[in-house]
């Protein structure tokens, strides 16, 4: 039903879970772009396979070193900001590898992009569990998750054609731009529940009664209620 009590019920929630959509989808384009790139790459540089493997495994190496300390992260500082910082932050490490003058440089990067690409994912649960009541929570994590598989299924060809028309370096000045424009984008457009200037009372009835962790102060006429983030919550 899209009313309670009589009240229409907004959908801004859904508005949010295509925000995050598009996170996903950029944050799997700045992992998967150095493969397309890496034959080009490697010639232009004079990287050995074993130089290649390194710079490879350096996104792993601090993405999931740092999974808990982005947990942590994602725990104490609200995902307007968080995110948008990490996503600019991360875009920037992804525009810098088109600059890369050697093995060094381009280890760098890549170790960035992924120390920077960490909070991402528990961001992304705590938005869900914001946004979302309890039974609705599944299909929202599967929708945005969605998001890496067509990142790398249908966007792996518009990268391939990037670097066909722009070169390697192109290619990663590209999407290292795209991202540091939607991290803006992001960062104008989301707002937490409580914050949000389109959602309604029924909306936020609706999300905190199925389970949902509104964040922040709500006030009324009548009174002032707060809610706040559960410090260490597994979303």
């Amino acid at each position: 039903m899209d009313a309670i009590q009589g009240s229409y019920r907004t959908r801004v929630r859904y508005g949010m879970l295509a925000l995050v959509f598009v996170n996903v989808v950029i944050n799997y384009l700045d992992r998967s772009n150095l493969s397309v790139a890496a034959t080009a790459l490697s010639g232009d540089l004079k990287l050995s396979s074993v130089q290649m493997g390194f710079v490879f495994s350096a996104f792993g190496w601090t993405y999931a070193g740092l999974q808990i300390p982005g947990g942590l992260l994602a725990d104490r500082i609200v995902p307007r900001i968080l995110y948008a910082f990490c996503l600019m932050m991360w875009s920037l490490a992804t525009l810098s590898q088109g600059f890369a003058i050697g093995f060094v440089s381009l280890f760098i990067f890549r170790l960035a992009t992924g120390a920077f690409e960490s909070p991402a994912y528990p961001t992304n649960n705590r938005i869900v569990t914001s946004w979302f009541p309890e039974h609705e929570r599944a299909s929202a994590i599967a929708i945005f998750t969605s998001g890496q598989f067509i990142g790398l299924a249908f966007l792996t060809p518009v990268l391939a054609a990037l670097q066909y028309y722009t070169g390697w370096r192109g290619l990663f000045i590209v999407t290292g731009v795209v991202g540091l424009v939607w991290g803006l984008i992001w960062y104008l457009f989301y707002r937490d529940p409580l914050e949000h200037p389109r959602v309604n009372k029924a909306e936020l009835d609706y999300i905190e009664k199925g389970g949902g962790v509104l964040s922040g102060i709500i006030r009324s006429a009548n009174k002032t209620s707060a809610w706040h983030w559960p410090i260490g919550s597994k979303y």
